[in-house]
């Protein structure tokens, strides 16, 4: 189908001469995208694939909204807050709004979206609100436009996770509280049209949405002006940024020999941890590969003891087969090979190795089929509690299906901390117990590859969590 398609328009423009997409280049921002292999599904209540996210934080505007700049929460639908001395209660005061359909946006329409979400896919963004004796959420609206959360601990990073897009203003899936409105979707196309009823200036009237990655020619003519997709022989319009995330592999299983801390050591004491580090690509280190035949594993003492305070004495009693998942990409499989052929080699266990979407085995942790994963994971918002509230025990997204008492108990009195720096001692002892019990293998920081046409476009600046909003995009003077 997407051949078909490419086939298609390439006879468009060599028999009639027409633009590549519907709109003249000057009233329409062009955008490529990678489509990848997970489905992008436009619903804020159960999408949580960074493709999808990143088109949902244009059609949903939440009462906080991502800095251009610096990814810091500035205010979108709320104009101010206070907090009570406890940090316990949080009041908000919300502009006069409206979605795209005209209707008002009201304390009430959070209320009612929090509840309705709270019970699905993505209910754990609200682990944070106390519930009522009723079971729904601690949510007050002493006017249609003041809102008041309560909270079961505090959270000084709340403006933050109010920027998700499944904390939005939602009233529906087809009306739109942000700045753009879906307007068609396909396989290889995206549309949207500004929203006549949003709140803020809107730079563009429309974007355009191309999920491919085979025009990199329209994107050298200036036909595309923005491409989250690698284009070749466009170096100069490479934009390059460190991202505030981490590339990292984690042992899922819930129960069984993959389950233990001494099994799971044993196994990442075996890996050579710096070769597989260069093998993955970080920019910050080697872009060379080493061959498999360089690279060599020994069983020592330290491991025969974990292995058999495990329950698995090396030599006398296998250890079960392990089932491994990584994305698609090069790097993953060099990476993925390389692990499982050692792990074999020296430990005698089988490996299987599949090559899925993120979704399959990341969106819902509980029904993770795999033992072994790999992610690299945006942080929703920069506070560490972004990335170790992944594994905490109670968490309804427990990425690892990690239980350890210890690390919970410190990530509690995290929350409670009288200040800054007894929170960060806190967390950093959390971390180092998350390390120690090799459940997870940091691997590297992630980088954000972008190219943009700055020659034609302004408004696009690099940030850590790599969030453009569509709406601060313009052509320059004489592109329109």
């Amino acid at each position: 189908m997407k051949k078909l398609f490419a086939i298609t328009i390439a006879m468009l423009l060599a028999v009639a001469c027409l633009p590549l997409f519907a709109q003249s280049q000057s009233e329409t921002l062009r955008i490529m995208m990678d489509p990848g292999k997970d489905q992008i599904i436009l619903n804020p209540y159960t999408a949580s694939d960074s493709n999808s996210i990143i088109l949902m934080l244009n059609m949903y505007d939440g009462l906080f909204q991502y800095d251009k700049a610096t990814s810091d929460p500035i205010p979108a639908i709320a104009t101010g807050y206070t907090t009570s001395e406890d940090g316990l209660q949080w009041t908000f005061s919300l502009r006069h709004a409206r979605f795209s359909d005209g209707s008002d946006i009201t304390a009430n329409t959070f209320i009612e979206s929090w509840n309705y979400m709270v019970n699905g896919p993505l209910g754990s963004n609200l682990d944070f609100v106390q519930r009522n004796k009723s079971g729904k959420l601690s949510l007050e609206a002493p006017d249609p436009y003041t809102l008041v959360i309560n909270l079961r601990y505090p959270v000084p990073y709340l403006p933050s996770l109010l920027c998700q897009p499944c904390l939005a203003a939602i009233k529906d899936t087809v009306t739109y509280s942000g700045a753009y409105k879906l307007i068609s979707q396909s396989d290889e196309l995206i549309t949207f049209r500004r929203n006549a009823y949003y709140w803020d200036t809107v730079q563009t009237d429309f974007v355009e949405v191309i999920l491919s990655d085979l025009y990199g020619q329209a994107f050298l003519d200036g036909d595309i002006q923005w491409s989250m997709a690698a284009i070749a022989d466009a170096s100069e319009h490479m934009v390059l940024s460190k991202l505030y995330a981490t590339t990292f592999f984690y042992f899922s299983a819930k129960d069984g020999a993959y389950a233990n801390d001494n099994i799971r050591k044993a196994m990442i004491s075996i890996i050579p941890w710096d070769i597989i580090r260069s093998i993955q690509g970080s920019l910050l280190e080697s872009t060379s590969i080493v061959p498999d035949s360089g690279v060599s594993a020994q069983i020592n003492e330290d491991i025969i003891s974990l292995l058999a305070a495990g329950g698995y004495p090396y030599g006398q009693k296998p250890l079960p087969m392990i089932r491994m998942a990584v994305t698609r990409g090069s790097q993953n499989s060099a990476v993925a090979e390389l692990i499982a052929e050692l792990w074999s080699r020296t430990l005698g266990v089988t490996v299987t190795i599949s090559t899925v979407p993120l979704t399959v085995y990341a969106s819902v942790p509980e029904e993770n089929p795999y033992d072994f994963c790999t992610i690299t994971w945006i942080g929703d918002y920069s506070d560490p509690m972004a990335f170790l509230g992944l594994f905490e025990s109670d968490g309804s997204f427990n990425l690892a299906n990690f239980s350890n008492a210890e690390y919970d108990n410190l990530l509690d009195s995290a929350r409670n901390a009288a200040d800054a720096l007894t929170r960060q001692s806190l967390l950093n002892q959390a971390e180092q117990v998350l390390l120690n019990s090799g459940v997870v293998i940091p691997m590297s920081t992630a980088f954000a590859t972008n190219f943009v046409r700055k020659d034609l476009i302004s408004g696009w600046e690099t940030n850590p969590l790599d969030i453009h909003l569509f709406k601060y995009i313009s052509f320059f003077a004489e592109q329109t």
